[in-house]
């Protein structure tokens, strides 16, 4: 029985694939729980998908690689893992190795110890951050929870650890980035609670960030956050009057 599935979206982070496969070995090596790591390359263009394949730990048979041809956006990448995964406890985390794949464990373990009737998420708290990257994501944890009058914060901090049976409610995501915003509404409305695992934000090692990283990549997923906010407000009320 598999404990703990680990989804690890990777696209075009070839450089960082080296580091990042042999902290998966030790961590398969080092752990005491039966882990799964699907490591999904999604439609990477820089060879990712090639290197993984000659250099991954193929030998062990918890290791996965799942291949997306065409990438339409990272949660859809994500997704496409978790719909795959086999474990009782379903996580995501990023391949950039800003924050270490073993904090995604010692989160784990931080779930177990929490865990009762399978209401609980755990998700990452972001420290050690520059000053405007702060300041962003407090600006955007406001606003969401403003609008959605529910208490949000550090969205898009991973690692996200959930029992396997919230997969259901989170049908109709985004493909995007919006992906984060998206699973911690769901979560709210399903009335379980978010314990928070800090960990560590490190300088990207290789590649360029795929996301918010520099400010015209800011202003861009504000929009695109925004624009989002609206849509899921106006599908969540309409999914309320249609059940009343």
């Amino acid at each position: 029985m598999i404990d703990l599935s680990i989804i690890i979206p990777c696209y075009n982070e070839r450089d960082n694939l080296n580091i990042l496969l042999k902290k998966l070995d030790q961590l398969l090596k080092k752990s005491i729980h039966n882990i799964e790591i699907i490591l999904v390359d999604n439609g990477s263009e820089d060879y990712s998908y090639e290197y993984v394949k000659q250099n991954a730990i193929y030998n062990d048979k918890n290791f996965k690689v799942l291949r997306i041809e065409k990438n339409i956006g990272y949660g859809n990448g994500i997704m496409q893992g978790v719909y795959s995964a086999t474990g009782n406890i379903v996580s995501w985390c990023h391949a950039d190795l800003q924050i270490d794949v073993f904090e995604t464990y010692n989160a784990f373990k931080k779930f177990e110890s929490g865990l009762k009737n399978n209401k609980i998420i755990v998700k990452g708290k972001r420290v050690n951050r520059s000053l405007i990257d702060s300041i962003f994501t407090f600006f955007m944890s406001i606003l969401s929870s403003l609008y959605f009058q529910k208490i949000l914060s550090d969205i898009n901090a991973q690692p996200k650890i959930f029992n396997r049976s919230l997969i259901n409610k989170i049908d109709g995501y985004p493909n995007d980035f919006s992906l984060d915003l998206f699973f911690l509404i769901m979560v709210k409305i399903n009335k379980i609670r978010i314990m928070t695992h800090p960990v560590i934000m490190y300088k990207r090692y290789a590649g360029e960030a795929k996301g918010g990283g520099t400010l015209k990549g800011k202003i861009k997923l504000i929009i695109r956050t925004l624009k989002y906010m609206i849509s899921l407000k106006k599908k969540l009320n309409g999914n309320n009057h249609s059940q009343n």
